[in-house]
């Protein structure tokens, strides 16, 4: 039996990464949760989810990681195009177990990167099945002469000997070399680095990796099948088909990514010029929020005597508008190497004068720096916006830390400021629609931004910010 925590936490969740990965049929369709007794393990049939009371000696209700980490299993299977990848395995020859650990594996790596704070979930579920099974998996190791016989342990040595990762490779090598007499260890070794690449596919490549692992170890063909492997089972049918559609063409193409981590730093900082609080005030108007209001004829307090001194009207009303949400936005400042310099200095600024406009709106402002990593201090407020640039350090650009910003503030705008020159993670529909960037010329590149912004607009002199604002500003 569900309870009400468990089920609030996993229908949120759901709904959340559909809401992301179909935001068009999302508005259509709620996905629902159940924690069901009489199931064996986790299924989905795109909108109801249905996972196990008990996993691996483990109660799911009682468990919110975990129950968390089966749900986002599931829900990464709707992801990939799996009826396309049954017809290659068929065509090929490849034993059912081999097709859902290379479907788990890179559905894992998947779901980590578009979503990292469910990283930990899967983590969960990974170390339940190392704790219950992982010693039944390395003795089928040592029991199997022939390569065939222990593929399948050696697959799942790989998925659950390291929780922290879909796959480890090297833990491979230590089961097949560690107490055993095995004659296969090469073989087993060259299989479990084909396993691994799939840390790395799209949902597009599961097929050809299939195909490729069943070219290189076609012996597999006669490998016997084994028990079921922890996981779940998918039937789309009604609605959900539409969701699936929409979902699979929107990260077809998205790779797992391993994003460096958002940091906390302590900035150092210095108060902002003249310069730029001058520039902040003529930003204010597209940032500040007006209530609208009516005025009808209609009965109020009747006050006898302000009418008959003819002082008020006595019988009209004011109806106050809808009024619009202080704006909410996180501001990302590039300080790579590229950046060093004059470029920074008017980067900065532009940073620091929409922050400050956005303030004095009433409005919500993250500041964050960036090269390779992300860095935000630990208040989340702007601050790091006006650290000191003598005291920063210069590195590499990469945009990978924006998966963890447009998680960690799902409602907010994201504005970057940067000449554009980095590594790109995937941007789902909506993580796009609400990013917006200011490149810094020279040597900027407008149309890389485009691919993770909807909104890019260049910036080559403080003085026309609040031209460009105007394009900048969210639509609604």
């Amino acid at each position: 039996m569900n309870t009400p925590d468990v089920q609030s936490i996993l229908n949120a969740t759901a709904n959340q990464i559909l809401a992301l990965v179909a935001p068009t049929t999302a508005r259509l369709v709620r996905a629902y949760v159940t924690i069901a007794e009489q199931t064996e393990t986790a299924a989905t049939d795109g909108v109801c989810i249905w996972l196990p009371s008990v996993f691996n000696g483990v109660d799911v209700a009682g468990d919110t990681a975990v129950a968390v980490g089966l749900l986002t299993h599931e829900l990464g299977h709707f992801l990939q195009p799996l009826k396309a990848l049954d017809e290659v395995a068929e065509a090929a020859g490849a034993p059912h177990w081999l097709v859902n650990i290379v479907a788990d594996i890179q559905l894992e790596a998947l779901m980590a990167g578009l979503f990292p704070p469910l990283a930990d979930t899967l983590t969960a579920v990974r170390t339940i099945v190392k704790q219950t099974c992982l010693a039944g998996y390395v003795t089928q190791i040592k029991q199997s002469r022939r390569f065939v016989d222990g593929a399948c342990a050696v697959a799942l040595v790989g998925r659950y000997s390291q929780p922290t990762t879909a796959f480890e490779a090297n833990a491979v090598r230590q089961a097949l070399t560690r107490g055993t007499n095995v004659s296969w260890v090469a073989r087993g070794c060259d299989f479990a680095a084909l396993l691994d690449d799939a840390l790395t596919k799209t949902p597009e490549d599961l097929g050809d990796l299939l195909t490729e692992i069943m070219q290189a170890f076609p012996e597999l063909r006669q490998a016997p099948e084994t028990a079921p492997i922890p996981g779940g089972a998918l039937q789309v049918a009604g609605l959900a088909g539409a969701a699936q559609t929409e979902a699979q063409a929107n990260v077809k193409d998205h790779g797992p990514v391993h994003e460096p981590a958002l940091e906390e730093f302590v900035p150092v900082t210095r108060p902002s010029t003249a310069a730029t609080r001058q520039v902040a005030n003529g930003l204010r108007l597209h940032f500040q929020s007006v209530r609208g209001a009516m005025e009808i004829v209609a009965p109020q307090d009747f006050n006898r005597r302000a009418a008959a001194l003819d002082e008020a009207v006595p019988f009209r009303m004011t109806l106050p508008g809808q009024e619009k949400p202080a704006p909410s936005l996180v501001i990302c400042l590039d300080k790579s190497s590229s950046m060093k310099g004059s470029k920074f200095a008017l980067a900065q600024q532009a940073a620091q004068a929409v922050a400050l406009a956005v303030q004095t709106a009433h409005g919500q402002v993250v500041g964050l720096l960036f090269d390779a990593h992300g860095y935000v201090n630990k208040a989340a407020d702007a601050n790091g916006l006006f650290a000191d640039p003598d005291s920063l350090s210069y590195g590499g650009t990469g945009f990978e830390f924006l998966l963890q910003v447009w998680r960690r503030w799902p409602t907010y705008q994201v504005l970057l400021v940067t000449d554009g020159d980095g590594s790109l993670p995937p941007a789902l529909p909506g993580d796009r629609e609400r990013t917006a960037v200011i490149i810094i010329p020279p040597d900027c590149a407008p149309s890389l931004m485009a691919q993770i912004a909807s909104r890019v607009v260049q910036l080559n002199d403080l003085r026309g910010l609040a031209d460009i604002m105007a394009l900048l500003t969210p639509r609604r």
